[in-house]
């Protein structure tokens, strides 16, 4: 038995068996696909009076979506011009805070000036009666008492400068 094979005899065997091979896998393929197909017609007849009352509602639905954009549409063209009118007042109400801000920064700086002037004032004034007070004690019998007097009138000074 010495049979030869030709080459296009074994491409020709080569072809038939994987031929076969894609007819199984096609045909287990259909199989799996029909099994799903069973499984989905099984739960949409199942869910068969759900899926019909989502699908009338349906159309109030889109009415209610529809009502819900033309709202907002409405509420965003209000708020987009209430930004717009409002644009002119924040700039006039940042520029008047700016013009406070300059204003209470002008009074501080005079009231730090001031209260330099006066402090230098009371010190002048202190060292003044204090002088003064050193040459009485010198020329005068009673020291103790010019002094209590002079020191109760620096004090009502300081009270009133401070003041």
């Amino acid at each position: 038995m010495n049979q030869a094979f030709t080459l296009s005899d074994l491409l020709t065997f080569f072809l038939s068996v994987a031929g076969i091979l894609v007819l199984v896998a096609l045909f287990l393929t259909l199989l799996k696909v029909f099994k799903i197909l069973k499984s989905v017609s099984e739960v949409l007849e199942k869910n068969r009076e759900e899926i019909d009352t989502t699908i009338s509602s349906l159309p109030e639905v889109m009415e209610n979506v529809n009502g819900i954009t033309k709202n907002v549409n409405k509420i965003t063209d209000d708020a987009t011009e209430l930004v717009d009118n409002s644009k002119p007042e924040i700039a006039k109400v940042m520029g008047a805070v700016g013009n406070v801000s300059d204003t209470v920064n002008g009074i501080a700086r005079k009231v730090d000036t001031t209260s330099l002037k006066v402090t230098n004032t009371v010190n002048n004034v202190s060292d003044v009666v204090s002088d003064t007070a050193k040459t009485v004690s010198l020329n005068v019998d009673n020291v103790i008492d010019y002094f209590y007097i002079f020191k109760e009138i620096v004090a009502t000074l300081k009270d009133v400068l401070l003041k």
